[in-house]
């Protein structure tokens, strides 16, 4: 299959109006950023694959990795990242920042793509517990109620001597305790519609991708 190819500055990258993002998809709508090196290897080869070893956080990678070992049907060392759900005007700043990059425009198969929330990706980058708000919960009865499970966990990593290390090098079952906590990111129902979804791929095909547009200055 050959890939739609064109070029064009940021604001006319990206078309306008709503962009139809639907994490329920059969077959899901997804935009990535890719260097003009990537892009040529998609071309030419079919197919594109991440280098896990350009991981900037290896822990955090490795725990995604594991994740979508667990719950694709793929199987691979690394991820390809996509937006799965953005505002149109953060897409094309995103686009704006990534000059001389190219834009792709996928359609992938549900069962191949794992989604998790932008946001709170970052506790897991930061090796740090999530807590979601409940129901209805206030903002100062949510942080209240925060900060007692905060408190009781950094509690018992003080009292094992292990306050001064990052949460890799916990003992094992506090740091499954925090690790179990990251799993609710990949659950939609657990967030307003509002919030900011990524996906991560094994694999990006040829035939995944719909159009791609050079980013020109």
């Amino acid at each position: 299959m050959s890939i739609p190819v064109s070029r064009a500055r940021p604001a006319a990258a990206v078309p306008p109006g709503r962009i139809p993002y639907d994490l329920n998809a059969p077959v899901m709508l997804l935009h990535t950023m890719q260097s003009g090196e990537a892009f040529r290897e998609l071309e030419s080869t079919g197919h594109l694959t991440a280098d896990p070893s350009r991981a900037h956080y290896a822990e955090p990678y490795a725990w995604m990795y594991e994740q979508m070992n667990r719950r694709l049907p793929t199987r691979g060392q690394g991820a390809l990242w996509l937006w799965a759900k953005i505002r149109r005007d953060d897409l094309i700043q995103n686009v704006r920042d990534s000059c001389g990059e190219v834009l792709l425009t996928c359609r992938i198969p549900r069962e191949r793509v794992l989604v998790s929330q932008f946001d709170d990706w970052h506790q897991v980058l930061d090796g740090f517990p999530n807590v979601l708000p409940l129901a209805g919960e206030s903002d100062d009865d949510y942080g209240d109620r925060r900060d007692r499970i905060l408190d009781d966990l950094y509690g018992r990593a003080e009292a094992a001597g292990a306050a001064n290390r990052l949460v890799w090098d916990w003992p094992d079952a506090l740091r499954s305790e925090v690790m179990d906590s990251w799993e609710t990111i990949f659950d939609p129902a657990n967030y307003p519609r509002t919030h900011y979804w990524q996906a991560t791929v094994h694999e990006l095909s040829a035939d995944d991708v719909i159009e791609a547009v050079w980013i020109e200055r």
